[in-house]
């Protein structure tokens, strides 16, 4: 099959759009962003949600773009930024309603890759990283290669290069997605943010497969209602190319889009029979279904079945936390609906391994140990801290912040989540423009006793301080940013990394 890119020129890739003047420029990709910018890119200068993409052109032409498209209708207001570059000889074209265009112009520019690719979108409040990468592990493992697109990076799963979003603006995705495509990857799981659904960043994909992992309190700081962002995750399943569903059916939205939807083919998963047998009260057939049971935990991970219409099969996983069972089974639910055997898709499964910053285990035996996890809202959190509890055989200490400039009502729950534990310190997340004390003061108040809570707002030394007080068989989870290497106060990312300062308070920790 013949892989390669194509290439086009601008005037012919404009063709069908009715503009007229476009320059016979040759164009090796297109770029919505002016730091993704790559030599020889048209750039496509839009509007964004608080600034025009036209006030970074400059940037644009000096990482070595050759080209500007802006909308013909572009506001009076931003000639300022026009007229130097006409001035300047820079190929400038005009396009009607050039936002609605960009998916279009990227899909014709790059082929179309997903059409000829099986697109899987993960979304959900918890999990959507955990999954898709066990997916990605799983069937590249099975020999079905597999890339992943999400909060990790994008790529083939053992070369992931940065991206700074989730899921990408439509530009970059069909980018992306083709230069998979070119190195022989047939399959991809792409993490589906509620952003990225609200802001139409999937428009225009052929995604095959939708899976949910679960639905709760997060990012109403810009989707405003819980309401207006359960309809952003719903979106994803009511595209009209996606045929096959796999939702959770131990969820209220999971349990809602088996009832709701028509057009697909369901498949319902399940950390217990009593869920399904909730959920088959209320329907006239019940879907394919796979659910676990005889769950065990241990230091050395999970343990379950899994009753797959008939089928029994035993997995034992090195990932530990019982939540991941949900995961674990919604990848599986995926390899099945690639069409992978039952038993092969139990070994796959049993050959995944944990995601950096996902239930990420340091220390222990003379030490004590430490479990490094992402959870950043009310419900992660309480899911962790119940994960580990049962690690745990002395005393446990959760270490934790709150994000600033984000969902101001999330700081309170996080706090009553938190207070399960035996110590708690509370320091700074990605405090970015918000007072570190603000925040801290906001997230105190959701505690039953404050005065039991050590405020360390130094993230390195709260850190420290956890590990090297605690103990050999104590547990001290380190909530919050995972696999990040920044930290963003002010504006500023500065390098910081929660498991390298772990292992260095471990060094010191007796």
């Amino acid at each position: 099959m013949n892989r390669l890119p194509n290439q086009w020129k601008l005037d012919e890739l404009l063709r069908s759009l009715a503009v007229s003047d476009v320059p016979s420029v040759e164009i090796a990709g297109l770029s919505l962003d002016s730091r993704l910018v790559e030599p020889g890119d048209a750039y496509l200068a839009v509007a964004g949600s608080t600034t025009h993409g036209i006030r970074f052109a400059d940037a644009a032409l000096e990482a070595g773009a050759v080209a500007v498209l802006v909308d013909s209708n572009i506001a009076t207001s931003y000639q300022e930024y026009i007229e130097p570059l006409v001035d300047r000889g820079v190929p400038l074209v005009r396009v009607p309603s050039l936002d609605q265009r960009c998916a279009q112009l990227a899909a014709r520019f790059y082929d179309s890759p997903d059409s000829k690719m099986t697109l899987i979108a993960v979304t959900g409040t918890d999990g959507k990283t955990s999954v898709c990468r066990f997916i990605a592990s799983a069937l590249t493992g099975l020999e079905m290669t597999c890339g992943y697109i999400g909060t990790l990076g994008w790529g083939r799963s053992d070369q992931l290069l940065e991206t700074s979003l989730t899921t990408p603006d439509v530009v970059s995705l069909r980018r992306m997605l083709a230069a998979m495509y070119i190195k022989g990857v047939d399959y991809v799981a792409l993490e589906a943010s509620s952003h990225g659904l609200a802001e139409g960043r999937l428009d225009g994909l052929s995604i095959d497969i939708a899976v949910l992992t679960n639905f709760g309190r997060d990012h109403l700081d810009y989707h405003k209602t819980l309401q207006a962002y359960r309809e952003a995750k719903t979106s994803l399943f009511t595209r009209s190319s996606v045929n096959k569903v796999i939702l959770n059916g131990c969820d209220s939205l999971g349990c809602e889009l088996v009832a709701k939807l028509e057009h697909a083919e369901k498949t319902v998963y399940c950390q217990s029979q009593s869920c399904l047998d909730d959920l088959s009260d209320t329907l006239d057939a019940v879907p394919s279904n796979v659910v676990a049971s005889n769950i065990t935990t241990s230091d050395t991970g999970l343990g379950f079945s899994i009753d797959d219409a008939g089928y029994e099969l035993k997995i034992n996983s090195p990932i530990i936390g019982k939540f991941n069972v949900d995961n674990l089974l919604a990848c599986y639910a995926c390899l099945r609906t690639c069409g992978v055997a039952a038993n092969d898709a139990a070994h796959a499964l049993q050959g995944v391994s944990a995601v950096p910053g996902r239930m990420e285990r340091l220390g222990g035996k003379s030490k004590p140990t430490i479990v490094i996890d992402y959870c950043h809202t009310p419900q992660a959190l309480s899911v962790a801290i119940s994960a580990v509890q049962v690690h745990c055989k002395g005393q446990l200490w959760v270490v934790f912040g709150c994000g600033g400039d984000r969902d101001k009502g999330k700081r309170a729950p996080m706090a009553k989540a938190a207070e399960v534990a035996d110590y708690v310190v509370l320091t700074d997340d990605n405090p970015r423009t918000e007072a570190s004390s603000k925040i801290i003061q906001d997230t105190l108040a959701g505690f039953e006793s404050p005065q039991d809570v050590l405020v360390i707002s130094d993230r390195a030394e709260a850190i420290r301080h956890a590990i090297t007080a605690a103990s050999a068989g104590d547990l001290v989870l380190i909530a919050g940013k995972g696999h990040e290497d920044y930290q963003i106060i002010g504006e500023v990312r500065f390098p910081f990394s929660d498991r390298e300062h772990a292992l260095c308070a471990l060094e010191l920790a007796s």
